[in-house]
């Protein structure tokens, strides 16, 4: 391999890790999802493009949820749809999409008859009084069923009932995502 491609090839693993572009802030956060489900237990049957290929191309499908999984022991299905944020909005919830595509998630999980369930990254700074000028934040992860996340902002009375730990493995119990 070329010493320039070896290079740009490093250049880009670096990016994908520490940018804070919201595209790929949002690739990773899909990426650690997925990870989240054991390869014994689960199979990912479907998963939408990239949103730059989508862009480019118009891919329909992009508009689903990010991921159908399959529950191997069971053969049941569910939908993922992946949301990464780093800040509430003025009235202090948890905006994790628009209207439309609350609509087709809606619609979605009708026709398809399988569960959607949306997980949110959220990564807030840390205050401290001590260290006023360090840069740290708190990872939250969040997992809530479309039939509860209602409305595009959530309030914190609703997001909060499905808090889960952000490095924790999923899984999967009589229709239920954990």
């Amino acid at each position: 391999m070329d010493f320039w491609v070896k290079i740009g090839n490093a250049i880009q693993k670096i990016d994908y890790q520490i940018s804070h572009d919201p595209e790929l802030a949002g690739k990773r956060f899909e990426d650690h999802v997925r990870n989240l489900f054991s390869t014994k237990y689960f199979t990912v049957v479907e998963k939408t493009h990239f949103f730059k290929t989508n862009t480019e191309k118009n891919v329909d499908c992009s508009k689903n949820p990010d991921f159908i999984f399959e529950y191997i022991p069971t053969g049941e299905k569910f939908a993922i749809a992946c949301t990464y944020r780093t800040q509430l909005n003025n009235q202090n919830q948890l905006e994790w999409s628009n209207q439309a595509q609350l609509k087709r998630y809606q619609e979605f999980e009708y026709e398809r008859r399988i569960p959607v369930f949306i997980v949110i990254g959220l990564e807030l700074p840390l205050k401290s009084k001590y260290y006023p000028d360090a840069i740290a934040h708190e990872k939250f992860m969040f997992n809530i069923p479309l039939k509860n996340a209602t409305y595009p902002a959530l309030n914190r009375e609703v997001f909060a009932n499905f808090g889960r730990e952000y490095e924790r493995p999923f899984f999967w119990k009589n229709g239920k995502l954990y």
